[in-house]
């Protein structure tokens, strides 16, 4: 269900295209708020949470500390989690639920039609920092 556009849902959703990456709440605030100090976190938070319902962005989760992240790509991919430093970058694999099931067959008849991997590891960054 799409709920109606405002400025500052509008705004949200540019902070999350613009990102680098895969921003948390608190950067897509940091973001607007440098720019529109009158928008509050509680707004930021609602609308990202909107925009996901929408599938506008795709709400990203399990990373280890709990943190959520936000992915401007709402296609079926897989992230790797940088254990050091936080980063969280796309992984360019294949998302096939045929190849799961076919890996993992189930005894009892369970079919799986969606799954999320992240992988989790060290970022190209970090190891060249020594880290």
């Amino acid at each position: 269900m799409e709920r109606r556009n405002t400025m500052q849902k509008a705004l949200t959703y540019e902070a999350v295209m613009s990102y680098p990456g895969h921003p948390s709440a608190d950067d897509v605030y940091r973001i607007i708020s440098s720019e529109h100090s009158s928008i509050s976190k509680a707004t930021v938070y609602r609308n990202l949470s909107l925009l996901a319902e929408e599938g506008k962005i795709r709400r990203v989760e399990s990373f280890g500390n709990g943190e959520v992240r936000y992915d401007h790509r709402t296609d079926k991919h897989y992230h790797g989690y940088c254990s050091k430093c936080g980063r969280v970058v796309d992984i360019r694999l294949s998302y096939d639920n045929e190849i799961i099931n076919k890996a993992l067959p189930m005894e009892d008849g369970f079919v799986i039609t969606s799954h999320e991997l992240i992988f989790e590891g060290i970022c190209k960054e970090c190891r060249e920092k020594g880290e």
